[in-house]
């Protein structure tokens, strides 16, 4: 049996190709239909255990990043001790890329890389499945990255279809010097598409067609 005690995990960014906002829920979220993709700009982290130790450190070389239990890599390695009872002796290194308050997912997706680090590294197995249902309690975009695959997320995100996307797409990232807040993009939607002087065309990539709620005013 191979016993590791260090492991090193790339967290990739993503991008909502199509985004469907199809109401408010009555706990707040909002009910969607949305196809993600991942992409290849990663944060990278680096996991250490050691069984002489108890505890979980976290470092992070971006102070802009929230720290401790703020942090979603920091929850996850605490709900996966809570669901394993496994030993928690960890230190955990984030290196982040990924831009904060961009819409990328970065924190989801460090939850998630992390969730299936410790599962390999404490030779726990659960499923992906069980994996996803375990980062439904982190944040709604964690169960995608858990499947590591575009996929086709409905609910408030949870539910999760991976499929194969065969098209290869290019893509030029723009981000501003302010960080966008999902909570406040959400709030800032309009259940209208009759806005006047607004055009909704439609985007089209080969047969895919591409809508954005969040784009509209």
């Amino acid at each position: 049996m191979l016993d590791m005690t260090d492991m090193q995990v790339f967290a990739p960014a993503k991008i909502n190709l199509s985004l469907k906002i199809l109401g408010r829920r009555d706990d707040g979220f909002h009910e969607i239909e949305t196809l993600i993709a991942p992409i290849s700009l990663c944060d990278e982290i680096k996991i250490d255990k050691d069984d002489a130790k108890e505890g979980i450190e976290f470092r992070c070389d971006d102070p802009s990043v929230p720290q401790g239990e703020d942090n979603l890599a920091v929850r996850a390695v605490r709900a996966f001790f809570a669901a394993t009872k496994a030993k928690p002796a960890i230190s955990i290194e984030l290196k982040k890329k990924i831009p904060h308050g961009a819409g990328l997912g970065g924190g989801s997706s460090d939850a998630a890389s992390v969730l299936l680090a410790l599962n390999k590294l404490f030779e726990i197995n659960l499923p992906r499945e069980a994996l996803a249902k375990m980062g439904e309690t982190i944040g709604s975009d964690v169960p995608f990255f858990i499947f590591q695959s575009a996929a086709t997320c409905r609910g408030r995100g949870e539910l999760v279809t991976p499929l194969k996307f065969h098209e290869q797409l290019s893509i030029l990232l723009l981000k501003p010097a302010f960080a966008v807040p999902t909570e406040w993009a959400y709030s800032r939607w309009q259940d209208s598409r009759e806005i006047p002087g607004v055009s909704y065309a439609v985007q089209q990539f080969g047969d895919q067609t591409f809508i954005n709620d969040l784009e509209r005013p």
